[in-house]
């Protein structure tokens, strides 16, 4: 019987328990004169078994068709390493008996059942681990491919499986720690030292490909969701970074596109490849997530120094920021003024079309409301243009550069992808859903710019989005101001000074009393109009006084930090390079890499959404509504001013119709509702913002970015919301008795 006990142990099939039964129940044929303990015994021994045969029918599964390698690794290390060790004790307890070991053989040669099953105890509670870790990664007990166990699922397990407080779950724990960790920094290192994705496990990895047009290199991103715990935001940032870098190089190289501005000492990627190999050889197991970082952060700067700052050297991102700042932040006002004259133009002369369209097909005019690509690109060229006769004797590499990569286009949906400079954006404002980029155009165009590679290192895709989104934010309010403005070079609207009669009719009644009339008109005219100059008069102090606020002082005083912090020397590129000496780099860097850069910038961009408003829903939604009820203002005063020139007219040409005049009396109406409209948004726009004054004091002012990477930028920290209310003050209207702001 303790042959068939110790047979049954290593998973043969033996006669003492039933082949098919699930708790491994004694065999009521085999052994029928067992008492009740003996019984009790061997159950034990038989679930022991049980869990033993499943084991290892279970793992060589897995093994065999897991998808994920991590898992496949950690199962061969169970079923050939640890099982084994199982085996092994079996072994040593048979030996034991053969030699009659007194530890285990009692008087007589009679060997108690329960020390036989004594010998086993400790592997009650070590067997039923490793079976429940087997049905964790066992792919069929999930019902969807997409729910199945991933090599980072199965480390953060076992990690929380070593601190159970057994001391052999624990060393179990430990060592399928060190086999899935290594398998998972095999998978890094194809990555990090080749740019290439693990040859098997791909499905398993968290940097996933996507395909790009022909001629471009692949695009990828990052899968949180397969990241050990261990790996933290910036790290997975920094690794997807590496990669991304060496396999841009490689494309550029294969394609034979890669332009260096100088030839430099670079040293061939296998002996950069093998001074990276020796930075994660140097990692311990299991990892320890601040020597990972440390790695990572030196492979990352070892690789600026002797790749990146020759792919994308510090010249090219200051030419990219500039561009950003001049025609996105709007500091050249020429764009700003020459981009909308542009689109005045060319909406005047739509709308010129439009009632001989209306008349023909309505609904091609309705139709044509809407503005293509084309046209909108057309203006772009136009504004360009017109930028370039100013008298430039310099270069303008920003100016080039933004001809080249900024374009006018309609908004598509689904056009945001994450790139390798996409690392903080869960921690980011969220902005607001209002658009503001139908204001310049009919319909809704916004500015975008081609970031392609290798300029996506630096910036991503979404981020473009938020400068296009600040761009039309800025403009709109830019283009109300100057549209209001421009009510005021209509003399005619501001003046009414009629002809006197000529000299002949000069001093008789009948020559004054021809024109009384005309003054009676006048005169009612410049007192129904005061309302609307008050209110106008109102809207373009706000507006001049936000739009000075957000472009002279919250942009102008964040990008002077951040371009000073651009340029000033990296304060940690001496520790750095001592502690990457043996890359055989003999120049110290001077400036940060492209990485921590990209870091930074993205801590700025957040930093200047929040200090834009953008993020705040409320606010927002009342600056659209003052700006939509502007404009309508803006529209019936002009067409106001063009039917009482038109009765003008027909009064001195004797011709006067009522139904001209029956528009004038249509038009005043809805000039007033459109003025007390816009009157209602100025008090709700100034209203909301000293809402905005009280909730944003103290560490509520500025932007919390604690515990997001931002590669050592510090924000611009300054100018509050009270800085704008005190210059609203002092240009307060008032109109029958209160306040229009």
């Amino acid at each position: 019987m303790l042959h068939e006990v110790l047979l049954a142990l290593s998973g043969h099939p033996s006669p003492l328990f039933d082949k098919d039964a699930a708790a491994a129940d004694l065999s009521h044929d085999g052994v029928p004169l067992l008492s009740p303990s003996e019984k009790d015994l061997l159950e034990s021994i038989g679930r022991l078994s049980q869990l033993h045969r499943r084991l290892r029918t279970r793992l060589d599964e897995i093994a065999a068709s897991h998808h994920s390698t991590i898992c496949r690794a950690a199962a061969n290390s169970v079923r050939h390493t640890h099982l084994a060790r199982f085996q092994t004790k079996i072994l040593d307890v048979e030996s034991r008996i053969l030699s009659k070991d007194a530890s285990i053989v009692g008087a007589y040669d009679i060997v108690p059942l329960a020390s036989v099953v004594g010998e086993f105890d400790e592997w009650h509670r070590l067997m039923n681990w490793y079976w429940s870790l087997t049905c964790y990664m066992d792919p069929q007990r999930n019902a969807s491919p997409s729910e199945e166990c991933s090599g980072a699922g199965l480390i953060d397990k076992l990690r929380a499986e070593s601190q159970t407080g057994f001391p052999d779950i624990e060393a179990s724990a430990t060592e399928l720690i060190t086999i899935a960790e290594t398998a998972w920094l095999r998978q890094v290192s194809s990555w990090v030292l080749y740019g290439k994705l693990p040859a098997h496990g791909a499905d398993d990895f968290f940097v996933k490909a996507e395909r790009s047009t022909e001629g471009q290199p692949d695009d990828f991103t990052k899968d949180s969701t397969l990241l050990p715990k261990i790996v933290s935001p910036a790290t997975a940032s920094s690794i997807l970074f590496i990669g991304k870098s060496i396999h841009q190089v490689r494309h550029y190289e294969q394609h034979a596109q890669l332009q260096m501005k100088a030839q430099p000492r670079k040293a061939q990627h296998s002996q950069l490849a093998n001074v990276h190999l020796k930075h994660l050889s140097l990692l311990s197991f299991p990892i320890v997530p601040a020597q990972l970082a440390r790695a990572i952060s030196a492979i990352r700067l070892s690789l600026s120094q002797n790749v990146l700052q020759h792919l994308l050297p510090l010249e090219d991102i200051v030419v990219l920021l500039t561009c950003l700042r001049r025609y996105f932040l709007l500091e050249d006002g020429e764009f700003t003024l020459a981009l909308v004259q542009e689109a005045e133009a060319r909406l005047n002369a739509r709308y010129q079309n439009m009632g001989r369209l209306l008349q023909q097909d309505p609904i091609k005019a309705l139709q044509g409301l809407s503005i293509k690509d084309a046209e909108l690109n057309q203006a772009l060229s136009q504004t360009w243009k017109a930028l370039a006769m100013r008298d430039d004797s310099e270069e303008n590499p920003a100016f080039e550069f933004a001809r080249t990569h900024v374009s006018l286009s309609a908004p598509r949906k689904n056009q945001t992808r994450p790139s390798s400079s996409d690392s903080i954006t869960a921690a980011t404002p969220k902005m607001t859903r209002i658009a503001f980029n139908d204001m310049l155009f009919p319909s809704a165009a916004y500015l975008t710019m081609d970031a392609n590679a290798p300029l996506e290192l630096f910036i991503s895709p979404r981020e473009v989005e938020t400068y296009s989104a600040i761009n039309a934010y800025l403009i709109s309010v830019r283009r109300a101001h100057l549209r209001l403005a421009d009510l005021w070079k209509r003399t005619p609207a501001r003046r009414e000074h009629p002809a006197p009669p000529g000299p002949q009719y000069n001093a008789t009644e009948a020559g004054r009393a021809a024109q009384a009339p005309a003054r009676v008109r006048a005169r009612k005219r410049a007192v129904a109009a005061r309302k609307i100059w008050a209110t106008c008069s109102a809207a373009m102090c706000l507006l001049s006084e936000t739009s000075a606020y957000l472009e002279g002082e919250i942009i102008k005083c964040c990008w002077d930090q951040f371009d000073a912090w651009l340029h000033e020397p990296n304060p940690s590129a001496e520790d750095s390079f001592t502690a990457s000496a043996d890359t055989n780099t003999p120049e110290k860097p001077t400036h940060r890499d492209p990485e921590t850069l990209a870091a930074g910038h993205r801590a700025f961009l957040a930093a200047l959404t929040y200090a834009l408003f953008l993020t705040d829903v409320p606010y927002t939604k009342e600056l659209r509504s003052l700006l939509g009820n502007v404009d309508q203002l803006i529209a019936l005063f002009v067409r106001l001013l063009e039917i009482q020139a038109k009765i003008d007219l027909e009064q001195e040409a004797g011709l006067a119709t009522d139904h001209v005049e029956d528009d004038e009396r249509k038009i005043a109406l809805e000039i007033d509702r459109a003025r007390k409209r816009v009157d209602s948004d100025l008090r709700s726009v100034i209203g909301r913002l000293r809402q905005l004054d009280q909730e944003r004091i103290g560490a509520a002012r500025y932007l919390d970015l604690a515990g997001v990477e931002t590669g050592g930028f510090e924000p611009w920290k300054g100018g509050g919301v009270d800085r704008l209310l005190m210059k609203l003050e002092f240009g307060k209207v008032r109109e029958d008795g209160y306040d229009i702001i």
